[in-house]
């Protein structure tokens, strides 16, 4: 809600109310309270208290008899946008997703604030989807960014960051004063969890007062698409146009694939992640693995090295094989070649 010096207000999470003083750009209102102190509060924690406004006298006066209509044959006025654009910063929009750490908790147990920040000098009306965590279906918001600004979306908690796996998000862009036709926008926010699990990728910026992870949804997202032309064969790498000119003999694919479930194997950096975070980590890569294995044809056999340690990930893998994998056997795996820390899964 929009609030002006001088608007009526109340808490909502105390039992207080003021009047507005002066009023940010970043969303905090400034309110003398009933113990006349001015206290900043962010715009999403009040309520205009409409019993305090002001009541509108109607006056005794008969209201006048309404002019009888005039027709003419001037057309009516349409009031236009100054006809002269600026030079935007770049030749396109610029858009960028942050998540926030929540202030009052610890890094690895705190909440995450969500915002998309418009960096450039064009509009962008927005539809933003994600998938509602345990629930089928999607959540979704609309709203338009201005130029140079940045809102809060939702804030997601630490535990469901692992369920959400992507944000999608649908923009129209355009900039004032110009009629220029632009195509519709659809990006992605990639939501790797173990990156929000490590305090390394959170860093200070331009648009935050403390640290956040931020990226390019733009720029993500035109990378993507020039990846997945290069799949289609609509761009061909050097090295593959040099290939394409010798005879390819088909290689026949393996019938047994061994996947490493070594935290060290499938991260880079565990840096910050508590023992349960691994855990929930390789288990879900177990899981992705494992349906991967399941819907090829030529994959008979699955290995998964878990190691000897002190037996968790073994014994977790062993109850997901036993509770939802019912389908497929399982045993230990060769002792001479993975020393007793591996289990073998028959899928076909």
């Amino acid at each position: 809600m929009n609030f002006k010096k001088g608007d009526k207000v109340k808490f909502l999470n105390e039992d207080d109310h003021g009047t507005v003083t002066r009023v940010t750009g970043e969303g905090l209102v400034y309110v003398l309270n009933s113990d006349d102190f001015e206290v900043p509060v962010m715009a999403r924690e009040l309520i205009l208290d409409v019993d305090a406004m002001p009541v509108e006298k109607k006056s005794d006066k008969p209201a006048p008899a309404p002019e009888p209509e005039v027709r003419t044959s001037e057309p009516r006025r349409i009031v236009l946008h100054n006809s002269t654009p600026k030079t935007p910063k770049k030749d396109g929009p610029e858009l960028y997703a942050a998540f926030v750490p929540a202030d009052g908790k610890p890094f690895d147990k705190c909440d995450l604030e969500f915002y998309l920040i418009n960096d450039g000098e064009f509009n962008m009306c927005y539809n933003y989807l994600r998938p509602i965590v345990g629930r089928p279906g999607y959540l979704s918001a609309m709203g338009v960014l201005e130029p140079d600004t940045k809102e809060y979306i939702e804030t997601f908690r630490r535990a469901d960051i692992g369920e959400i796996g992507g944000i999608k998000l649908q923009l129209l862009t355009y900039r004032d004063g110009d009629t220029t036709a632009r195509k519709p926008i659809e990006a992605e926010v990639k939501v790797h969890a173990p990156k929000f699990y490590q305090e390394s990728y959170y860093k200070t910026n331009d648009f935050f007062d403390n640290k956040a992870y931020v990226v390019s949804v733009l720029e993500d997202n035109e990378m993507d698409e020039a990846l997945k032309k290069m799949k289609d064969g609509k761009i061909q790498h050097k090295d593959a146009q040099d290939k394409s000119s010798k005879p390819q003999h088909p290689q026949r694919k393996p019938e047994k694939v061994v996947i490493d479930l070594h935290i060290t194997e499938l991260l880079d950096n565990d840096a910050g992640m508590t023992p349960k975070d691994m855990l929930d980590y390789q288990m879900k890569v177990f899981r992705e693995k494992l349906d991967e294995c399941i819907a090829d044809p030529h994959v008979k056999k699955v290995v998964f090295i878990h190691g000897k340690g002190n037996g968790v990930l073994k014994l977790e893998l062993r109850k997901c094989l036993d509770r939802n994998y019912k389908r497929c056997q399982y045993q230990d795996a060769s002792f001479e070649e993975y020393g007793g820390g591996a289990t073998l899964v028959y899928v076909k």
